[in-house]
């Protein structure tokens, strides 16, 4: 983290995540206190991936033309007053209110990879958002840590906790945080400026096959994520400051995996292979945990699934961004964020049912299923993956002239 702006970064998703992570194991035990069935427990889940599914491509598109920092710092104090919305939360209703507006505040995740992309090589990039990814992974293991300790005062409590960081963290990048993208290039189009040439990049391949990977993966893995809490209560009969050292320990392998073990396997690999082994391992954990005889098994297999979810998502962005012209980062990226976000909203929701209505383990063996097929389907990416060819003039004023059609329709 030699660069100043990425240490910056780094520091500003750190603070946000364990705001995130301070809510993340309490959150199935505060909606039932309200009343939530398991399904409704899910769909609480899903209205965070909702709203930022909704939101990733705006903030993205904005982000090529306007700037990153300015929705970067925006995304931080809207993230500090969902978290208050939570801490006050005494109906299901202000619950799901907090949640939908942490799912629009946390679409801004794309808009710091673009950041990433602007401001780091194609060789170094996978580096960059690894470490994005470390920062993440690191706020999830404390986050949960913190919300455990804070629980006994009040579930909500953890909730005013992360609204005074996240608010504090915006203020520092406010100050801190450099703009990425000077403002001759906000004016440049890249291929996804229009609707149309936005649509075009998302499914020509490889990008396709990207993100048909990404989306299998992410279903199943935040399918696993929204029952665990109530699969441990229910298997093993862990309550909510349990549950919070397991997502501890799973922050914890998170940031080992992608601070440290993924830029080598990346170094070694590439970013394509580093995907196979990625969904391969998780694929496996998903389809062992209902198995596991005791509580004590978790140990072992949390390190096992933040090693595949470690190495396989920041790989995927990598490639993303590596298919992606220089001036559409932010919109390409918001996109992918669309196909994550719907897989974030089906996976809990589809989980829950199976929870409800079939078994207990039931979500985490499909979803290991639906993993293993991702990683089949990786096998289509190729070895090397390159941004398309530069638009020529005529296709230059061919899409002006659709932007302007955009614009006036």
């Amino acid at each position: 983290m030699r660069d100043t702006r990425l240490a910056v970064l780094f520091t500003a998703v750190l603070v946000d995540m364990v705001g995130f992570g301070i809510v993340l194991p309490l959150l199935p035990f505060y909606a039932e206190q309200l009343g939530a069935s398991p399904i409704a427990v899910t769909l609480l889940v899903a209205s965070f991936s909702a709203s930022q599914l909704v939101a990733s491509p705006l903030w993205g598109r904005v982000s090529d033309r306007r700037g990153r920092k300015p929705l970067l710092v925006a995304g931080l104090f809207a993230s500090s007053l969902s978290y208050l919305i939570f801490g006050l939360a005494n109906s299901l209703a202000l619950l799901f209110l907090s949640r939908i507006a942490a799912g629009a505040a946390g679409a801004t995740i794309a808009v710091a990879q673009a950041y990433v992309a602007d401001t780091t090589s194609a060789e170094k990039r996978a580096h960059g958002i690894g470490l994005l990814g470390a920062a993440s992974g690191l706020g999830v293991m404390l986050g949960p840590a913190i919300g455990g300790m804070l629980s006994p005062l009040g579930l909500g409590a953890p909730g005013f906790v992360a609204a005074g960081l996240c608010a504090a963290n915006g203020v520092a990048a406010l100050m801190l945080l450099p703009e990425s993208r000077p403002k001759e290039v906000h004016l440049s189009r890249g291929e996804a400026a229009t609707l149309r040439g936005w649509v075009t990049a998302m499914t020509r391949f490889p990008m396709g096959v990207l993100l048909g990977v990404y989306f299998l993966a992410i279903s199943s893995f935040n399918a696993m994520t929204s029952v665990l809490a109530l699969w441990g209560e229910r298997e093993f009969a862990l309550n909510a400051a349990q549950m919070g050292i397991v997502f501890t320990l799973a922050g914890g392998s998170t940031v080992l995996v992608r601070g440290v073990v993924l830029g080598r396997l990346v170094k070694r690999f590439g970013e394509t292979r580093t995907t196979r082994i990625g969904a391969t391992a998780l694929a496996l954990s998903l389809l062992v945990l209902p198995l596991v005889p005791n509580r004590w098994w978790l140990g072992a297999l949390v390190p096992m699934w933040a090693f595949g979810a470690g190495t396989l998502f920041p790989s995927l962005a990598t490639l993303v961004s590596q298919a992606t012209d220089p001036h559409s980062q932010g919109s390409v990226l918001g996109g992918s964020q669309v196909i994550g976000g719907s897989g974030r909203v089906l996976g809990p929701v589809w989980a829950g049912f199976l929870f409800q209505h079939v078994s207990i383990q039931s979500p985490f063996l499909v979803g290991g299923t639906l993993v293993g097929l991702a990683g089949v389907l990786a096998l289509r990416i190729p070895r090397r993956v390159r941004p398309p060819a530069p638009p020529t003039p005529a296709k230059e004023a061919a899409a002006a002239v659709e932007a302007a059609r955009d614009v006036a329709g």
